[in-house]
């Protein structure tokens, strides 16, 4: 059953015909400027019962296209089997144990879909299926096996087609989630920007020119969390993301993102996650490169 969406995309395009008969929607520009979907890694993968690993939580987003053979996921909302024919996306920071009693042979991406600032996929925490047609694995194995630049348009292009699937077919309505990227989008950017274990609202409002106690309790109101949870959330994912794409150790990692020490992150890391930053790199260490 297809879900009825009231997207900001849709219900505010505002549509002019110029004296040149061509017919423009003012907003679209805007919104697809704001729309970014970047890849973090991709891949072929056969593998055995060592592909098996429990508590993954990842800070991307996964999408598997299943080609043979057999798996499933474990989630807090039961098991998803995954077969061939069939594609998946696993959101960020949705905890699975992946599993497999024989062998599995897929092709993923790790991803990010971003809207302005925010990740749109963000804490929906269940996972999604959708029967998967037989030319779009064709058309991502022929660029795959390519590498030459039509190749990886394609390539994003297939991508792009994927999620715009599972948006259009399985997933939340996630209408709050781009009006608040756009109320909030210039404070989600000063976010981004000097994003830092030391940023304070008081920081934010001050540079922004916002008066602190009006907009630190309608951000709360509007966002279900107070600026300094947010700004701790963001801390986390950035860690997340240093931890399964570079080499880099804690200790920088630490550094980078405004820790007074190594072990003041590691206990900020491991109160938000349950793991220490070396566990959550050993225990995910199947979706680093």
């Amino acid at each position: 059953m297809k879900i009825s969406r009231h997207e900001p995309i849709e219900n505010r395009a505002q549509f002019t015909t110029d004296s040149r008969g061509i017919t423009r929607n003012n907003l679209l520009m805007s919104h697809l400027n704001q729309l970014s979907i970047e890849l973090l890694d991709h891949g072929y993968f056969i593998g055995n019962m060592q592909w098996n690993q429990y508590g993954v939580n990842s800070p991307f987003a996964r999408i598997y296209y299943m080609v043979a053979d057999r798996g499933w996921l474990d989630t807090p909302l039961g098991r998803i089997d995954l077969i061939p024919g069939t594609m998946y996306l696993i959101p960020p920071r949705t905890r699975v144990d992946l599993r497999t009693d024989g062998r599995i042979e897929k092709f993923y991406f790790h991803v990010t879909c971003r809207y302005g600032d925010m990740d749109i996929l963000d804490n929906i925490n269940r996972c999604f299926a959708l029967p998967l047609r037989p030319d779009l694995l064709h058309q991502l194995l022929s660029a795959y096996s390519g590498g030459q630049l039509p190749d990886l348009l394609a390539i994003k292009g297939l991508v792009y087609q994927t999620l715009a699937s599972f948006f259009r077919d399985c997933l939340p309505d996630i209408s709050d989630r781009l009006a608040l990227a756009n109320e909030y989008k210039l404070v989600y950017a000063y976010i981004e920007q000097h994003l830092s274990a030391r940023l304070s609202t008081q920081q934010i409002c001050e540079d922004l020119d916002l008066p602190y106690e009006t907009f630190r309790r309608k951000f709360r109101r509007d966002n279900g969390i107070t600026l300094h949870q947010f700004i701790a959330d963001r801390l986390i994912q950035r860690a997340s993301l240093g931890l399964l794409l570079t080499k880099d150790t804690v200790q920088q990692i630490a550094a980078q993102l405004g820790f007074a020490d190594e072990f003041y992150f590691s206990r900020f890391f491991k109160q938000k996650m349950e793991y220490s930053p070396r566990e959550y790199r050993r225990i995910n260490a199947v979706l680093r490169h």
